[in-house]
């Protein structure tokens, strides 16, 4: 009697870490909406410590260019975490 014949392909997997791959609910990976270190920390001394910060802070606490600083901050507001108060030199940062 002939059988056919079969190909059995397994592919790893995480097996018993099935479950690690589901995020939790209410949480979200900050670094995977593209925020840098900078960012994240600055975030979390907003939320956390009801911090508003403003450019020249920003360039002390994580020593960079102004330039840097604008960019990471509006970078932040652009996530709607984060709402810019004021304009040029009176413009602050704060968590929404």
């Amino acid at each position: 009697m002939l059988r056919p014949h079969r190909l059995q392909v397994t592919f790893p997997g995480p097996g018993e870490h099935i479950l690690d791959l589901i995020p939790e609910e209410g949480v979200t990976d900050l670094r995977a909406l593209g925020l840098n270190e900078r960012q994240i920390e600055a975030l979390a001394l907003m939320v956390n410590e009801g911090k508003e910060l403003t450019n020249s802070l920003y360039q002390t606490l994580f020593p960079v260019s102004r330039r840097t600083a604008l960019r990471d901050l509006t970078g932040l507001v652009a996530t709607g975490w984060v709402r810019q108060c004021g304009t040029r030199k009176g413009t602050i940062y704060v968590a929404q």
